[in-house]
């Protein structure tokens, strides 16, 4: 059980990047008045690069074999659903490919981070 506590934050951060995925555009912008969301490509690759990196560090705490290729899948899998949501749910959201490229590419980045300084 001792080893499950080391996935409190990477379940925590993908429970913050689901909600935020689920925000209305206008929404998000009460939130975050400031002028972020037209850099909307640098949000994702943001977000899932930290999202990618603490699901490495935290299965590579609880001693998982392939820790950083389990949280690329993770975070990948995260954003292909919730674009695919966006689209199906949720009003003022749509689905972008380009969105989904820029959580894959933040995705590589937090895992080759990981890489280099943790593992």
């Amino acid at each position: 059980m001792n080893k499950l506590l080391h996935l409190i934050v990477p379940i925590s951060a993908t429970i913050v990047t689901i909600i935020g995925s689920s925000l209305s555009g206008a929404r998000a912008k009460e939130l975050l008045p400031f002028d972020l969301f037209s850099q909307d490509k640098l949000l994702h690759f943001g977000c899932y690069f930290v999202l990618t990196f603490l699901w490495a560090y935290g299965l590579y705490q609880i001693q998982n074999k392939r820790p950083v290729i389990i949280a690329m899948i993770i975070a990948t899998i995260v954003g292909i659903i919730m674009e695919t949501c966006q689209f199906l749910f949720f009003e003022g959201r749509v689905f972008e490919i380009l969105d989904i490229i820029a959580n894959i590419s933040g995705s590589l980045i937090g895992a080759l981070v990981f890489i280099k300084f943790i593992k």
